[in-house]
């Protein structure tokens, strides 16, 4: 065995010894100390490249070459997937939507592995802190045309409830006008494109900004008001 060898081992031991750890605890510094293990690992691996970004293919030589890496990769993107999808499951229901909550596509998947997997090669040391939110907008866009499709097939019930207090205010200053009555805000969303792709962006934003349920309301209304009011009240 020459003198080198135990130092390179060492990093690859102590990431199966992260990995063992976070499978029996799934606390947040096993996670973060198995990232910095295999940071070790993969800085040794890749010598003066270090501290460059990897393109895919190298990255797919690397975890072949260090199988806990790519375990790693696999392990971090299941835990933020699942903690992705539990999001939109509670979005979904928070708006009283039937249909069923979105779920990340392939493609978005893909990216989340490689966005991971760049994440410590070489290593962001804030990588468990801000995961959740980067990974979540990956679908920011796609999730937020579905609830747009969705709200726009809903009924007035629909705004009563969830812009709750704003509600009487938004109506009066953007449901449309015909000669004899005010007309809904339902009515509004499901004809006038504007106003839909004002929804969307809004909430494609929301969720980037890590999907806080309390602004909801605050954005939702914004998304009226854009294209319903002059810009100096909006």
């Amino acid at each position: 065995m020459t003198e080198g060898k135990p130092s390179r081992a060492h990093p690859v031991v102590a990431l199966r010894t992260a990995l063992e750890r976070y499978e029996q605890a799934r606390s947040p510094a096993a996670l973060d100390a198995a990232f910095v293990a295999a940071a070790r690992a993969v800085a040794e691996r890749r010598g003066e490249r270090a501290n460059q970004p990897p393109d895919v293919t190298e990255l797919e030589g690397l975890f072949g070459e260090i199988p806990e890496y790519e375990e790693l990769v696999e392990v971090a993107v299941q835990e933020t997937e699942g903690s992705v999808e539990a999001a939109g499951a509670r979005l979904w229901e928070w708006f009283g939507l039937e249909s069923s909550p979105p779920t990340w596509n392939q493609g978005e998947r893909s990216r989340a592995r490689l966005l991971v997997a760049c994440a410590c090669a070489p290593l962001d040391e804030q990588v468990v802190g801000w995961l959740g939110p980067r990974l979540l907008k990956l679908s920011a866009d796609r999730w937020a045309s579905l609830l747009t499709a969705e709200v726009r097939r809903a009924d007035e019930d629909l705004w009563r409830r969830v812009l709750a207090e704003r509600y009487e205010s938004v109506w009066r200053r953007c449901a449309p006008r015909g000669r004899w009555r005010t007309r809904e805000l339902a009515d509004l969303l499901a004809k006038d494109d504007a106003t839909a792709a004002a929804m969307q962006r809004r909430l494609s934003r929301w969720l980037s900004n890590g999907a806080d349920v309390k602004r909801l309301p605050a954005e939702l209304e914004a998304a009226f008001v854009q294209t319903r009011t002059p810009d100096r009240l909006a």
